[in-house]
Parts: structure tokens; C-alpha cells; sequence
């Protein structure tokens, strides 16, 4: 093992010479490479860091993306992430049907600092780390397994721990999130980071995949079972939230607006769902 001139601030040792900075967003640190960033660029002082590996492109991923570049370290995110990178409001314009919202409606949650992508994660070659492609919840999401066994997941996996604070975790694309997680499975690493929550072994990891899909495809039933009767898309949002036990604030029904509409176009391809306009409204039925 290789040790580095100086860790991150809270750096906790994994495994060789892999280390991982718990906050509220997870990153992880490999002799300079950077695996997403926590909130304060402060945790980087003193390190010498020449890429920064970014899962995915939403803003509490890449909160001290622009100072890490500034001081010299080169950006990669994943093609379909990049420009969310770049320029935070796309995301937040996705949101909401790319209309602009207001102000009040937009959270500290959805706002980021802008940074430039130096690389694509397409173009990878570093030892340190492998891609592991984990889209689902964006488009381009992206997870990291170091040379010593230990996998940064970003948002692919939420452990049955997280569960009771976010029952809907948000994907634009559950059929993605669940064929990601059924990959994970066949990755070969010791130990697993997710963005948020704790450090886990393989066999831990395994064991939240399975409750991870398990609460997919109860989602899934409970919608179809809900369906048998005609309901619009505002007010099968609104039995989910409640069903799942989401507050009635802003951000959270935000959050639940995509996240329907993913189960909700997931089941149409399936074709197990039928989508029509009545009085001017969006509305599903199970098909029978």
C-alpha cells in the first residue's frame, strides 16, 4: 500500500490504498482521485488531487467540483451527466417539463455550482478505478470500483437503512435502477460505498440489492392494483406520496413527480398499464 502525502480531512481507510470521506454525500479518495465530493472543498486542503471522478450529475455529487478544478484537478462525468455538470439549471428545467420554475420552488437540494467537464468517463484510462455503468437514476450514472475491490455506487443502491428517511428514492428510470442493481451483483468487489449511508461488505451489499428490488417491484404492484381503477397522473402522485409517507413540501413532491412518471412509463412499456386523455386530463388504467 501506497501511502499518500496527506488524506482527506475524515478520511476513513478501506482497503489498500482505497479511502472514503463520510458526510452528507459520500466520496472517495485513491492516491488523487476524487469519487464524487462531499459539501466543503475544505475536506481537500493540503491534497494533492489531479481527477475528480463525478457519479452522476446532480449538485450535492459535485459541490466542490469548481474549486478541485480550479486547483488543478481534471473533471470526468459520465456523456448524458456531463452537461447537468456543467449547468445545473438542466436539471432542474427537466423537473418541471423544461419550463422555468420560480425561485420559491427551487431548494438548495436542486441548485448547484456550475463546473466544466474536462473528460468523459467514455474515454477512461486510469488503473486507479474502473467504470461501472449504473444508469437509472440519470441517464449517465455512473459507479467506480477502485483496484482494491471497493465500489463507489453513487445513488444506484439505497440501503434498507435509508429507506424510512427517502421511500422514494428518485429514478427516472426504475426498470434502469433495478437491471443496475441486478449488475452490481455481478461486480467483483469486497466492499461497497454507497452516497449516502455506510460503508457495507459484499455480503451486506448483496443483501440490500435484494430489499432494494423487493421495494421496486412492490411499488410496481401497488400501482397496478390502484390502477384497476382510472386514476390522472396528479392523483396517482399524490397515492404514492401518501402511500410511501412523503411529506407535503415542495421538494419532496418534486422528487415524486419524476419518480411516478418512471414507474408510470415503465408499466406502459410493459404494457401493462394504458395511458389516455379525459376532460383534458392524463390518465391511467391496469390493462385488463
Amino acid at each position: 500500500m501506497t501511502q499518500p502525502t496527506r488524506l482527506p480531512a475524515g478520511a476513513i481507510h478501506v482497503a489498500g490504498d482505497t479511502y472514503y470521506m463520510p458526510d452528507l454525500t459520500n466520496s472517495g479518495f485513491i492516491e488523487g482521485l476524487v469519487i464524487d465530493t462531499g459539501p466543503e472543498p475544505s475536506v481537500y486542503d493540503g491534497c494533492i488531487i489531479d481527477r475528480l471522478a463525478i457519479t452522476h450529475g446532480h449538485a450535492d455529487h459535485f459541490s466542490a467540483a469548481s474549486v478541485l478544478r480550479e486547483n488543478g484537478a481534471t473533471v470526468v462525468a459520465a456523456r448524458d451527466d456531463a452537461m447537468m455538470v456543467e449547468n445545473p439549471d438542466i436539471n432542474i428545467r427537466g423537473m418541471f417539463s423544461w419550463a422555468r420554475p420560480g425561485d420559491i420552488l427551487v431548494g438548495k437540494l436542486f441548485k448547484g455550482t456550475p463546473c466544466k467537464v474536462d473528460a468523459l468517463v467514455e474515454d477512461w484510462r486510469d488503473r486507479r478505478a474502473t467504470p461501472v455503468p449504473l444508469p437509472g437514476h440519470t441517464m449517465g450514472h455512473t459507479g467506480f470500483l477502485t483496484r482494491d475491490g471497493v465500489l463507489f455506487t453513487g445513488d444506484a443502491l439505497y440501503l434498507e437503512s435509508l429507506w424510512a428517511r427517502h421511500p422514494l428514492p428518485y429514478a427516472i428510470d426504475p426498470d434502469m435502477v433495478a437491471e443496475s442493481l441486478r449488475s452490481i451483483r455481478e461486480v467483483e468487489f469486497d466492499w461497497l460505498v454507497p452516497a449516502h449511508g455506510e460503508l457495507v461488505d459484499r455480503p451486506t451489499a448483496l443483501a440490500n440489492i435484494d430489499f432494494h428490488l423487493e421495494q421496486i417491484e412492490e411499488l410496481e404492484a401497488h400501482l397496478l392494483e390502484v390502477l384497476e381503477t382510472p386514476h390522472t397522473t396528479e392523483e396517482i402522485i399524490a397515492l404514492v406520496m401518501a402511500e410511501r409517507g412523503l411529506s407535503d413540501n415542495p421538494a419532496q413532491y418534486w422528487l415524486a413527480v419524476t419518480t411516478v412518471k418512471g414507474y408510470l412509463g415503465d408499466l406502459l412499456s410493459r404494457r401493462l398499464l394504458e395511458f389516455f386523455v379525459r376532460d383534458h386530463c392524463g390518465v391511467w388504467h391496469t390493462v385488463e
